[in-house]
């Protein structure tokens, strides 16, 4: 669990710099990343602590009550988000790096100072990488998404930063990503709790 922690941390922070090299805004910066911040608490409480014991306990019960409260808790957080219309999670700076960044790429790759140009030739390469999946389709993002976070950050980051009213393609990415994900999730958890219950039969 210390170790996911230290996963989430490292990654809010490489996340503000991120943020800070894009939008060159502190005020921008320390909101995403409170944003980022504050999420991940919750999410941690419920996929590490929750989930873990519900599913344990209830079976495919619990997995069903569990989808139910992703659903409503998720539905709530993103009526709220198009309510206040912040962009708390750098929706804009994800569209603005998909617009621009092969632009810093062919800066980088031709640079007069060589020592700037192989120094930053890794970077260089995984951004253009990066790049070619965000403007590759929103399939591939639909996926990664709904596994690595959850429906509230799938859907936010397939409208491209748009606030206008949620519309049937929202609503199915919404419905789907919860499902997908949980399921996923649930997956993962089960091998996780056979593994530890298979464990404890030897104490």
């Amino acid at each position: 669990m210390s170790q996911d922690i230290t996963i989430i941390i490292t990654g809010l922070v490489i996340l503000g710099i991120i943020i800070f090299l894009i939008s060159k805004n502190l005020k921008r910066t320390a909101q995403v990343m409170s944003g980022w911040g504050i999420y991940e608490a919750y999410n941690f409480s419920v996929d590490f602590v929750l989930w873990p014991v519900l599913q344990s306990l209830y079976g495919f019960y619990g997995i069903l009550v569990l989808i139910i409260m992703a659903l409503i808790n998720n539905f709530i957080i993103l009526f709220w988000y198009h309510r206040k219309k912040v962009d708390w999670f750098g929706v804009s700076e994800v569209e603005a790096l998909k617009a621009k960044g092969h632009l810093w790429v062919h800066q980088v790759s031709n640079h007069e100072n060589l020592i700037k140009r192989f120094s930053l030739y890794l970077p260089a390469k995984l951004l253009q990488f990066m790049i070619w999946l965000l403007n590759k389709n929103d399939v591939f993002a639909f996926v990664t998404l709904s596994v690595w976070q959850d429906s509230f950050i799938t859907t936010i980051f397939l409208r491209h930063g748009s606030f206008e009213k949620l519309d049937r393609r929202d609503y199915f990415i919404f419905v789907f990503s919860t499902i997908f994900g949980c399921l996923g999730w649930s997956l993962l958890m089960q091998v996780i709790i056979t593994i530890i219950r298979a464990i404890l039969v030897f104490f």
